[in-house]
């Protein structure tokens, strides 16, 4: 489900991959960063949800967060800005 967080990242470039769980955010960040990918994380709130996952909700934000990704600005990198 797509929110205002999200609008805000993707409007900075990032693109929303999936949501995981926190003991494996480590592992994918590593290699989504091996792929030459910057990574950002963000922690999930039950609106992320919608009325409809209300119960579940909880225990899913208590255990998940969003992985986002993005191609590094080249420019930016070579001219350390």
């Amino acid at each position: 489900m797509s929110n205002d967080r999200d609008a805000e990242l993707l409007a900075m470039g990032w693109d929303r991959r999936f949501e995981v769980d926190r003991k494996r955010v480590n592992e994918l960040t590593e290699m989504y960063v091996n792929l030459g990918y910057e990574v950002t994380t963000r922690e999930l709130v039950p609106e992320d949800k919608g009325p409809q996952c209300a119960s579940c909700a909880v225990v899913a934000c208590q255990q998940n967060v969003v992985i986002y990704t993005r191609v590094p600005n080249l420019e930016v990198a070579q001219n350390g800005n």
